[in-house]
């Protein structure tokens, strides 16, 4: 099979051949703004905002940006258009862009490098996703925190992830398979590692508004709630709110929407045809004209 494409730096290049300098700061000190899209039905999906929300980041901080919108999006689309030869009619594309901060200047003894900007794509991992779609998204909440937002700026997408790293691994020796919802240092709910987490309560739809990443998915679903008329709110939402959800549901960009099953070992909600995870699910199918439970069970 042939080698999947990437773009490096204005330059397409085998994946495998795809390398960020050691000196990069990116690797020195975690310094990447990142975004992910996908496709669906190998076309890419609202691949304008994802764009426009990484080049924002860059922007918000302070890193160098030497390729405009447009030129991203042309590369984006054109590594795209070349890998999608290479996987079946019933697979799809995550798209990952990323960028650094450049060199650190007491590796290169001062001298002056580019920051190094890629895109590349790789084919959705669904059978990853199966157990969550049948049996539910077993959540922990761990010791550790949320960054504050004093000292971080969460709500940008970057590659400095050791809280999520950790957390996940500390709620994975308690419960196998479980994944981290990190609280805030005020013990109000955030979001895990990959997903943004909704509780629902008597009808109404609630994620939280502070400290968490300024999610697309999460707007995907704001959108969707709106247009079926289910009450939608952005708040603080203590922890002690948990014990009583109704449902809870997580969104992400490469698998769209997940039930959860369980919160600290406390089974959440029950499935049925009016829950309102499943009519925000066949909402999502309807937007994105494909069939995500059936694309992640047939894997």
């Amino acid at each position: 099979m042939t080698e999947p494409l990437a773009w490096i730096n204005g330059t397409l290049k085998p994946f495998s051949q795809t390398a960020v300098p050691v000196w990069d700061l990116g690797l020195v000190a975690g310094a990447a703004v990142t975004e992910m899209a996908r496709t669906y039905r190998h076309e890419p999906f609202r691949l304008s905002r994802h764009v426009e929300r990484f080049v924002g980041s860059l922007e918000a901080l302070g890193f160098p940006q030497p390729w405009t919108s447009a030129e991203l999006t042309d590369a984006a689309t054109s590594v795209v258009r070349r890998n999608v030869a290479q996987i079946g009619d019933s697979a799809d594309l995550g798209i990952v862009l990323f960028s650094t901060a450049g060199s650190n200047a007491t590796y290169l003894s001062g001298i002056s490098n580019q920051t190094t900007t890629v895109v590349h794509t790789f084919q959705l991992p669904f059978h990853l996703w199966r157990s969550g779609l049948l049996h539910g998204v077993r959540l922990r909440i761990p010791q550790m925190c949320q960054i504050p937002e004093c000292c971080f700026p969460v709500s940008h997408k970057v590659r400095n992830r050791l809280h999520w790293w950790l957390a996940d691994q500390e709620v994975s020796r308690i419960e196998p398979g479980s994944k981290a919802l990190l609280l805030d240092c005020d013990g109000f709910v955030t979001e895990t590692s990959t997903s943004c987490f909704f509780v629902v309560h008597d009808g109404k739809v609630a994620t939280s508004n502070r400290g968490v990443l300024k999610s697309l998915s999460g707007q995907i679903v704001e959108e969707l709630a709106t247009s079926l008329n289910i009450p939608f709110e952005r708040r603080p939402i203590p922890a002690t709110e948990l014990d009583n959800a109704d449902e809870a549901f997580v969104s992400s960009t490469p698998v769209g929407l997940l039930p959860v099953s369980h919160i600290n070992g406390r089974q959440v909600g029950m499935r049925d045809s009016q829950s309102i995870y499943l009519q925000l699910a066949l909402a999502w199918n309807s937007l994105t004209g494909i069939d995500s439970a059936r694309q992640i069970l047939q894997t």
